[in-house]
């Protein structure tokens, strides 16, 4: 009888809790989603003589080490250089970033590939969720490959 009573008071506090709603705290501010940012990636590649390179794959990608301190990439972005050697590429609404990892390919095979590690900076948020803007300026100079005749 004591633990039918004791079973029926704790289904009507949990019932009322429920309607009422409850909080542990009340300065606690609980909010939902994920961040996001915006994010913008430009620069430049030229070969040793300062001359800009066209057709140059630029792939770049996010990462993050989780608690045990294992890195994570996120999936691979393509962008091409024009004709000055310049690349840009702006995205909206991407998850912030802690690592970058920038890569110049020489689909023709002339020229080594090379790689950039750089730190983003985000700016303009809210102090919550969104980050802001985080912007990377990347410039490549690629040296021709040994067996490539200069």
């Amino acid at each position: 009888m004591k633990a039918k009573v004791l079973r029926g008071c704790n289904a009507l506090l949990a019932l009322v809790m429920g309607m009422l709603g409850f909080s542990c705290t009340s300065h606690m501010r609980v909010e939902y989603g994920t961040p996001s940012a915006q994010f913008v990636i430009e620069g430049k590649v030229v070969n040793e003589e300062d001359e800009p390179l066209e057709k140059i794959e630029i792939v770049h990608r996010g990462g993050w080490k989780d608690g045990t301190g294992v890195m994570h990439w996120d999936s691979p972005y393509e962008l091409y250089t024009n004709s000055e050697g310049v690349f840009y590429g702006r995205y909206g609404d991407e998850f912030p970033m802690s690592y970058y990892m920038v890569v110049a390919n020489d689909k023709s095979g002339v020229y080594e590939s090379d790689t950039i590690n750089p730190s983003v900076s985000y700016s303009g948020g809210d102090g919550h969720w969104y980050y802001g803007t985080g912007r990377l300026r990347v410039d490549f100079v690629l040296k021709k490959k040994d067996n490539v005749e200069k």
